[in-house]
């Protein structure tokens, strides 16, 4: 009985090893992920929530409103304020004079107009903010979705302009950043 044991353990030692091998070759393959990327229509989920995203759009309105009139009263101080420096070099101080008073006013009055102008943006923004948790639901939903689907990037498959972002979400384990950095720091 010893004996046939003993046969059958070196019968079926070399399957052992195979197998053993097998699964010892297997293990780094295995540890190497296989990247998914994915692709969303960031246009059609917003298309989708009308409501979220008007509200945005009015706020980014305003806001884009407030700055152009900022902007051109601004231009108007710059305009006055060379004006006042050409004078200055033709020896003309009393006029420069009239020309700083107005440059004061003006600016004071650009001061006011954005701190009123901010207390609107301040409460559109309040509106905007409960929108924010549409926001935010809709990164941890791309994310919970991606990762149970088991990728590792998502992509916006038409971004409508170039500030749009292009990857979405991405899994820490695509992000190779640390390891650049430590190969421009070795000199790599």
């Amino acid at each position: 009985m010893r004996r046939r044991a003993s046969g059958l353990s070196r019968r079926f030692f070399p399957v052992f090893l195979a197998g053993f091998l097998l699964i010892g070759i297997g293990l780094p393959l295995q540890a190497q992920q296989i990247t998914r990327v994915a692709v969303l229509n960031m246009a059609r989920i917003l298309a989708a929530f009308p409501i979220d995203q008007d509200s945005l759009k009015s706020f980014e309105a305003k806001k884009a409103e407030i700055q152009a009139e900022i902007n051109t009263m601004t231009a108007e101080v710059r305009e006055l304020t060379a004006r006042k420096a050409e004078l200055e070099s033709m020896g003309a101080v009393l006029t420069a004079k009239h020309y700083q008073d107005e440059i004061n006013t003006k600016t004071q009055a650009i001061k006011e107009y954005a701190a009123q102008r901010q207390n609107e943006l301040d409460i559109l923004a309040k509106v905007v903010s409960a929108n924010l948790s549409f926001v935010q639901r809709l990164g941890s939903t791309i994310a919970r979705v991606a990762e149970a689907e088991g990728y590792s990037l998502v992509l916006n498959l038409a971004p409508e302009d170039k500030k749009s972002d292009l990857v979405l979400w991405n899994s820490p384990s695509v992000d190779i950043t640390d390891k650049v950095i430590q190969a421009l720091s070795g000199g790599q």
